[in-house]
């Protein structure tokens, strides 16, 4: 990170990624085979999980140990285990029992930090920032002690090192990072393969065909917590709830080292979530960033319970389908499935340079290199790219990202540089001033190259060798 200009790949850093990561999809079926074959798979995987975990010991006691930590544990039922079918639950005996999902959202506490400072006894108990310190570095992470002062992730670190002299900056070390990631991944996959990975430190966990088995989603986040302490010498936070948004919500509400669960009825069935969330601050809603949050407080809306009465017809008449969407999440709807094969979903580069550039020549200079990179990596890992990105922020903060669905899967360099070239020139023509980040990502990647296109001529095939060429050139030479 140190240096003139900081690099910091999409898919690892702190800074967040190209591409939007919390989007409305659908079911699954979009993704290359039907809904009812997706759900097919993911049955056949719970049967055999539960071949497996009824392998581990007689009567389930195996799976009791694992649980140990928690005092639920101990009355989790240790034979029955249902394979989901839509939201209901299918038992061994084949009848199918209504059921509502239960989803789990964990997020690691101050991630790179805390793993910096479980590494290190010597910052403990310190303020710590992880990131760049020369130039026009950003802070990566930002330890609960540095937090106090107002320290936070994607700050200048000049301006953290102002608000917190005291703090200890030290290098990110992604890899160390990735290999506590994988650690934290297979405790995951004890209690689920329904695992939604967002980053290296956060998934989605859906346990709704693990309940026979574990217990209730509490009892199951409780056994995460243990496991993760006792394993990994790490805190998580975690939320339980019946759908994505809900969880996400949940597990923030009182980081660090928690478990919060938010449910649509009280003790006595009636409904509570709406009023359980009226409270939060509208910047706690998915897609309200600063500009938007700016926009509804000028409106008079400060609070999911704003938004609630206002009533949706209001809302899209001031905002449009943004406020369709933020009037059925202020209500806790939210009809999105976990995707269990998001992993690996996006490559990217980007940078922050050490002085703002207001030149779009330069930027496009830049973002060409960045495309190059990315088809490289993209090569490397046989991925192909459905959709790319562009990000530039100002220097005032503000940040733009766009996006191009590709005609067809690639991995080409000379398609990703034209789609960057493109992206930049539509919106550079729109607003311009000083740039101080700009990044490009390849996003929703996958094993498949697509359809070739009819009329091709053997273009593709051209390209294909041209980036044989460059990639052996690149290792050969190291440029």
């Amino acid at each position: 990170m140190a240096g003139l200009s900081q690099r910091c790949r999409p898919d690892q850093s702190g800074d967040g990624a190209a591409q939007p990561r919390d989007e409305n999809r659908g079911d699954g079926s979009g993704r290359g085979d039907s809904a009812a074959a997706h759900r097919e798979r993911r049955n056949q995987a719970h049967r055999a999980r539960w071949h497996a975990l009824r392998a581990m010991g007689r009567n389930g006691e195996s799976v009791r140990r694992a649980c140990a930590h928690q005092e639920e544990a101990r009355s989790a039922k240790p034979i029955l285990l249902g394979y989901r079918v839509g939201f209901g639950q299918m038992t061994l005996d084949g009848e199918e029992a209504p059921a509502r999902r239960v989803i789990l959202h964990v997020d690691m506490d101050a991630f790179y930090a805390s793993v910096e400072q479980r590494d290190d006894p010597a910052l403990r108990g310190k303020p710590v920032l992880v990131g760049g310190l020369e130039g026009r570095g950003v802070v990566c992470a930002a330890s609960y002690e540095a937090r106090k002062f107002g320290c936070r992730s994607a700050m200048p670190m000049g301006q953290a090192m102002r608000l917190c002299p005291q703090a200890v900056v030290t290098a990110p070390r992604f890899e160390a990072y990735t290999a506590v990631s994988r650690a934290i991944h297979e405790i995951f996959g004890r209690y689920s393969p329904d695992i939604e990975p967002l980053s290296l430190d956060e998934a989605f966990i859906d346990v709704t065909a693990s309940l026979g088995l574990f217990g209730s989603g509490r009892a199951i986040g409780q056994a995460i917590r243990a496991s993760v302490r006792a394993e990994l010498q790490l805190t998580c936070s975690v939320g339980v709830a019946h759908n994505k948004f809900c969880a996400k919500i949940a597990s923030d509400l009182r980081k660090p080292d928690a478990l919060v669960e938010l449910n649509e009825f009280d003790e006595r069935g009636e409904p509570a979530l709406s009023a359980a969330l009226a409270p939060l601050s509208i910047e706690r809603m998915w897609g309200v960033g600063p500009v938007a949050a700016e926009q509804l407080r000028a409106r008079g809306y400060a609070t999911f319970g704003d938004l609630q009465l206002a009533g949706e017809r209001q809302l899209v008449g001031d905002f449009g389908d943004g406020g369709r969407s933020w009037h059925r999440l202020s209500h806790g709807i939210d009809d999105r499935e976990v995707e269990v094969d998001r992993a690996a979903k996006s490559v990217g580069e980007e940078e922050t340079f050490a002085e703002d550039i207001i030149s779009v020549k330069a930027i496009e200079a830049k973002l060409l290199g960045q495309a190059d990179e990315v088809g490289r990596r993209l090569r490397a890992k046989g991925l192909y790219a459905q959709t790319v990105a562009i990000k530039i922020r100002f220097s005032d903060f503000a940040t733009h990202t766009h996006a191009r669905k590709l005609a067809t899967p690639t991995d080409h360099t000379h398609e990703l540089r034209t789609a960057a070239r493109e992206l930049l020139a539509a919106f550079s023509a729109r607003e311009w001033r000083a740039v101080r980040l700009c990044g490009f990502a390849a996003n929703k990647v996958s094993e498949n190259a697509g359809q070739m296109p009819l009329f091709d001529d053997g273009k593709r095939e051209r390209l294909a060798k041209l980036d044989d060429l460059r990639d052996r050139i690149r290792g050969k030479f190291g440029v």
